[in-house]
């Protein structure tokens, strides 16, 4: 073989196991990313889930609220007919 061949090939061989080496070193870093990303969908569908617990803690109060105002409305009306009552009979 001659020389320039034989610098030819060795060239390439370095090439290829060069570009071997890049491409674990790209998938090493996609992987590193994609950790990172899944570790922020976690933290977001943790932060959403104690949304949710909150939400419903509210809706629960809200309701709550709801009969309360509505008992209080009753009196209120009951209340007021009883004042009517007592001023009329004066």
């Amino acid at each position: 073989m001659e020389t320039g061949t034989l610098i030819a090939a060795l060239a390439l061989i370095v090439a290829f196991g060069g570009l071997m080496l890049n491409g674990r070193k790209e998938s090493r870093t996609d992987a590193a990313s994609m950790a990172e990303i899944k570790a922020g969908l976690n933290t977001v569908n943790s932060g959403v889930n104690e949304i949710r617990v909150d939400l419903r803690k509210i809706q629960e109060d809200l309701n709550e609220h709801t009969d309360r105002l509505a008992r209080v409305e009753t009196m209120a009306k009951s209340n007021s007919h009883r004042l009517d009552v007592l001023e009329g009979k004066k």
